[in-house]
């Protein structure tokens, strides 16, 4: 007896890729996303910083392979209804930094920014294409404004 087959590995694809479907919203579902990220970090701000650093590592690894079931199901490089890349990038900008409200919207703001505009490296970094491309752009996004944050705490 198989425990996984082809479409439970899709249905769990799914659920994960676009927040158990907050991705599908017709308007502006990145942003959604990256919303949804704030609210995790604000669920696990007080966790220590070797679990959160924990959780972020396992849900980029997850989400590759989410959004690489996804890529190759609905045949669309880097769909826009995969938010899971938002989700991570949003939790990357907040690794030890922390929380005040003007800081929670600081990074929301700055990621949403980098996040659209693309900046190099990302542009590059998309170009990588399958779960891995869709997800490192965001990772690196967050890591870019995680280093503008802590530039500003400072």
């Amino acid at each position: 007896m198989k425990f996984f087959n082809e479409d439970s590995i899709q249905r769990f694809s799914e659920h994960i890729s676009t927040i158990f479907g907050i991705g599908y919203t017709a308007y502006a579902p990145g942003t959604m996303g990256s919303l949804f990220g704030l609210l995790i970090y604000m669920f696990l701000k007080d966790f220590s910083l070797v679990f959160y650093v924990f959780f972020v590592v396992v849900l980029f690894i997850v989400g590759v392979f989410a959004s690489d079931v996804m890529e190759n199901v609905y045949g669309i490089k880097d769909p826009s209804f995969v938010i899971i890349d938002e989700v991570v990038g949003m939790l990357i900008c907040f690794i030890a930094v922390p929380y005040t409200p003007v800081m929670a919207i600081a990074g929301f703001l700055l990621f949403r920014a980098v996040d659209i505009s693309k900046v190099p490296p990302l542009n590059i970094l998309e170009r990588i294409g399958g779960g891995f491309g869709i997800m490192i752009d965001d990772a690196v996004g967050g890591l870019i404004v995680n280093i503008v944050l802590q530039v500003i705490i400072r």
